[in-house]
């Protein structure tokens, strides 16, 4: 990837998570300390994004900072891999009988997913 694109990429991603959460540009550059111009310069890629700034906008967003450098897809991967390192993590000292709940709750729920029949 080049510099340019990471730029594109991660001015896409400030955008799309400024939207989702229904904040202005003005907003957000208040903010940042930055004029709502310069922050369009940012969405569009034309400029980068100062490391501080970034962090600002990772806390704002409540997100890993890493979290601007992926595409939407990549970045579902990640926060998958993330929940299945909390999973793990979380039941490390579960007795066989909980692990046993636990399988049988998730097999409730993959074959609600694959299930033709409305549940109700």
């Amino acid at each position: 990837m080049t510099k340019e694109q990471l730029r594109i990429l991660i001015g896409e991603n400030i955008r799309k998570k400024r939207i989702a959460r229904g904040i202005s540009i003005e907003e957000l550059a208040t903010v940042l300390g930055i004029t709502p111009g310069f922050l369009g310069l940012i969405e569009r890629g034309s400029r980068g994004v100062t490391a501080l700034n970034l962090f600002k906008l990772a806390d704002i967003f409540k997100v890993p900072a890493d979290s601007f450098f992926f595409h939407t897809q990549e970045l579902s991967y990640y926060k998958s891999q993330e929940l299945r390192k909390k999973i793990s993590s979380l039941i490390t000292d579960f007795s066989e009988d909980e692990l046993n709940i636990i399988i049988y709750t998730a097999k409730g729920i993959q074959q609600m997913r694959t299930s033709t029949k409305p549940l109700l």
